[in-house]
């Protein structure tokens, strides 16, 4: 039977990565919430540009659909009685070199 004590390191990388991603994604979390909260002149859609990167903030709405309405009785007149639109705001980031790419694969 094989041991795992050789592989303490091992696990103890992960647990320490593991707990990185998690403060990583809960800072990244504040950040987009930060972002959303931004106005700008002429409305919600900004872009800010970083090192070699493009942040996206963007404003649109989006329907919602009652699943557990539907799976009682679906129909056409149904589904739009209990469809619903809300205002969402998304952040993206862009890589400039991506974008670079793209254009160049456009222009060709």
């Amino acid at each position: 039977m094989k041991t795992f004590i050789n592989h303490y390191q091992t696990v103890q990388d992960l647990v320490a990565i593991e707990a990185k991603i998690a403060s990583l994604t809960a800072r990244k979390k504040e950040i987009h919430a930060q972002l959303k909260g931004y106005t700008v002149q002429g409305g919600k859609n900004f872009d800010v540009a970083g090192h070699g990167c493009t942040v996206q903030v963007r404003t649109h709405t989006r329907k919602n659909v009652d699943v557990a309405a539907l799976k009682a009785k679906v129909s056409r007149q149904f589904l739009q009685a209990h469809t619903t639109e809300k205002e969402i705001t998304t952040v993206s980031l862009k890589s400039h070199a991506a974008s670079l790419t793209l254009a160049l694969k456009g222009a060709a």
